[in-house]
């Protein structure tokens, strides 16, 4: 079975999908216990999940921790299903070609910039 290769728009989009499907749905774990650790307590934080943590505010005793909204991530991985493939990237291949072919005559007139 050969699979069809992906454009990088397509490669964007899957990505940012599963970012918000890891914002969404992701553990909270780690973020508790990180905030349970005493102070002066080793924990190595490289280990941890929490790419679902927003913000993180430690003071005299005390530790708050901020996290991404996980409603907003839901609205957004669905506007992103909701979109049709190809409907942006058509008006940006669109643009792309007018560019080139404007740079191109330019070029031909010897008014093209040296980038």
């Amino acid at each position: 079975m050969t699979r069809k290769k992906k454009n990088p728009q397509e490669e964007l989009r899957e990505a940012v999908a599963e970012g918000y499907r890891r914002l969404a749905f992701g553990p909270v774990g780690d973020a508790v216990r990180l905030m349970l650790t005493e102070e002066g307590e080793w924990i190595d934080c490289g280990k941890l999940d929490l790419f679902n943590l927003a913000e993180i505010k430690r003071g005299k005793g005390t530790m708050e921790l901020k996290f991404v909204s996980r409603l907003e991530a839901l609205d957004r991985l669905a506007q992103l299903c909701r979109e049709e493939p190809g409907g942006d990237d058509a008006f940006y291949q669109a643009l792309s070609q007018g560019a080139r072919g404007l740079y191109r005559e330019e070029e031909g007139n010897g008014r093209a910039e040296e980038r």
